[in-house]
């Protein structure tokens, strides 16, 4: 058992979470009216399509995309999300009909994004399934034949895991890579990923410590074999809901404060849930997973923005505001004269100076090419036992 600090009876909430009450709003007011109701929608709980498939800390509720999506999205418009995480923006997208694009520089989310908006028919998803239940049933097959197996983890990374969890993922990955259909391959591959924190000795993505687990042998072959049987379910419901013309959308590995020119068309609309500064540090929520996929975290460990490692106190706000300007500022030479961008922002905390991420923005965004438009702001709990702080939806309109 690892000699990490354990502490069982902590509760396991993220730091921001969404929570109902009243929505302020300011700005123009058929605008903020619209913001207001797609704030206001985070109170569903429902957990539809791809959406809840993979954990991700601090995605975007897929309600507030939806709705932001039926109010400013025209039909040709193309719609970008520069830190598009698991994808909620590009499935939302995808029902609607909408060409977009997601980008990240996180590897695993793109990965997660590629499976969540997959559309797969009735044939595919039977073949899909046919696959998974045989690389569920030679993964048995191993663990009764005891065999040998290697994780592709440092030392470090392995001590996450009872020594009998860590072989039967080992097998099963070396199942999985001998799966010959890419598609389906790269999808079970995400299928293993959305349960390793699960059957690791780690608390929860967000929380780095240490529990006592009790997993059998033979459990995470089942749980993987159940967790594809759900994939398939939603991809159902995916499928279900896309209308004939539904385009995939494109993903992109880059840095939002760099993004790539594109081809074609600029962008119309902007949606987007850009780091909270100084409350995440988005690279460590994922360190069970990188290794199992081949994936290199250090690219987003150097170039994360917001990051809380580096946002530790108020004279870092000089900092923040800088990668507010370098991102927004990057956004402005990929969109339209006439964009408009949707940014989800949580209020920084750097230290103990509470930054009003709707104030940053319009003070900041004239200078980087965008004008405020209008916000709505509702207040959320902070479970890091500070004063509640404030999520805001921000609409600005590029200044031509």
């Amino acid at each position: 058992m690892s000699t990490r600090d354990r502490e069982p009876h902590e509760r396991r909430r993220a730091p921001l979470a969404h929570q109902g009450g009243r929505v302020e709003t300011r700005g123009d007011e058929r605008v903020a009216r619209a913001l207001e109701a797609a704030l206001e929608a985070s109170a569903d709980e429902r957990d539809t399509l791809t959406h809840g498939f993979h954990a991700y800390p601090a995605r975007m509720h897929p309600r507030i995309a939806a709705v932001a999506l039926d109010a400013f999205a025209r039909e040709d418009d193309l719609v970008l999300d520069p830190f598009c995480g698991s994808g909620t923006v590009l499935v939302e997208a995808r029902i609607r009909g909408l060409d977009s694009t997601g980008v990240d520089l996180n590897p695993l989310a793109l990965r997660i994004a590629e499976v969540k908006t997959d559309r797969r028919d009735a044939e595919s998803r039977e073949r899909f399934r046919r696959t998974l239940l045989d690389v569920g049933a030679r993964s048995e097959a191993r663990v009764r034949a005891r065999t040998y197996a290697r994780a592709p983890l440092s030392r470090e990374d392995a001590s996450w895991y009872a020594p009998h969890v860590l072989k039967e993922l080992a097998g099963l990955r070396q199942e999985i890579l001998a799966v010959g259909d890419e598609r389906d391959r790269r999808a079970l591959e995400i299928v293993m990923s959305s349960l390793l924190v699960k059957l690791s000795l780690q608390r929860a993505d967000t929380t780095e410590r240490a529990t006592d687990k009790r997993i059998r042998k033979g459990l995470s072959t089942e749980m993987f074999v159940r967790k594809g049987e759900e994939l398939v379910d939603r991809w159902e419901a995916l499928d279900d809901a896309c209308p004939a013309r539904s385009p995939a959308p494109e993903l992109l590995w880059a840095n939002a404060a760099d993004l790539p020119r594109v081809q074609g068309d600029p962008f119309g609309l902007v949606l987007s849930s850009p780091p909270y500064g100084g409350t995440y540090d988005y690279v460590d929520h994922h360190a069970r997973r990188y290794a199992w996929l081949g994936l290199d975290p250090e690219p987003l460990r150097r170039g994360e923005l917001g990051a809380r490692r580096r946002l530790r106190d108020g004279r870092d706000l000089r900092t923040w505001d800088a990668e507010v300007v370098a991102f927004l500022e990057s956004l402005r030479r990929v969109v339209r004269t006439d964009a408009l961008a949707l940014l989800l922002v949580g209020d920084g905390q750097l230290g103990e100076r509470r930054v009003d991420a709707a104030n940053q923005l319009a003070g900041l965004g004239p200078d980087a090419g965008w004008a405020p438009l209008a916000a709505a702001s509702q207040l959320r709990p902070d479970w890091t036992g500070r004063e509640p702080r404030r999520e805001h939806l921000v609409a600005l309109r590029a200044v031509r």
